[in-house]
């Protein structure tokens, strides 16, 4: 059996699409093959750059004092030393969100919402489970941002210690050498889901992405998806 074969085998089992994506068929396997194969050997949180260790499927312990950071004086201060996994292009503003398994249900489910478009709706777990759009990240920054989108904030004040992660009620800012990483992933994700984006974050994403290249680790990221998903950002090797 070829490498990336046996990848898919273990890593993501679940539906293959017709153009060759593989897309696992729970939310932990898609985790397990995140936190096992893709960040392996990188075990650093995406907006804050804190080390981790992860345990069990969803979870781990953030190591605060080696990244100086300090969410004690902000809301979900409980989870500033968890490890949790993110969307970075949150579920709630994916398609998924205006399809029927979401909206009104469908007949095998006992109610309408995500986990009905996670168990019963193809397309949808394509969405929701692209590994492309998964990162970790320390729990409260991922509390803290929810769904907003992200964008720049005039006058922002570091409120996590050194972590360059600023937030309003509506936008979410990340540092200079993230805006890049999430810039590559929002644009795959409107190139792959037909993610709609707002006036404006068409041009800022691009701007973003060529300001903030592509480097060795989102590189490496990108292959070890491939190898189990079965396809790659293209932004990566033309972030312009």
């Amino acid at each position: 059996m070829k490498k990336g074969l046996l990848l898919l085998c273990l890593f993501m089992p679940g539906v293959v699409f017709a153009d060759g994506l593989s897309i696992s068929s729970s939310w932990a396997t898609t985790k397990a093959a995140a936190r096992d194969h893709i960040y392996q050997n990188q075990t650093s949180t995406f907006y804050c750059g804190c080390d981790y260790t992860a345990t069990g499927i969803s979870g781990g312990q953030i190591d605060t004092t080696g990244c100086d950071y300090d969410g004690s004086q902000e809301s979900h201060s409980a989870r500033a030393s968890r490890l949790e996994w993110e969307h970075v292009v949150p579920a709630s503003l994916m398609p998924a969100r205006q399809m029927a398994c979401w909206t009104t249900g469908l007949p095998q489910c006992s109610a309408p919402g995500r986990e009905c478009c996670e168990r019963h709706d193809e397309v949808a777990r394509s969405m929701i489970f692209d590994l492309h759009n998964l990162v970790p990240s320390v729990g409260q920054p991922n509390a803290l941002r929810s769904n907003k989108r992200y964008g720049l904030i005039e006058g922002e004040q570091r409120k996590l210690g050194a972590c360059d992660f600023e937030w309003t009620s509506t936008l979410t800012e990340p540092a200079e050498n993230r805006r890049g990483d999430v810039a590559r992933i929002w644009l795959y994700m409107h190139d792959r889901h037909d993610l709609k984006l707002e006036p404006g974050e068409l041009s800022r994403f691009r701007l973003w992405s060529c300001n903030d290249l592509p480097s060795q680790w989102e590189r490496v990221r990108d292959a070890r998806i491939r190898s189990i998903q079965g396809n790659g950002n293209v932004y990566i090797d033309n972030p312009c």
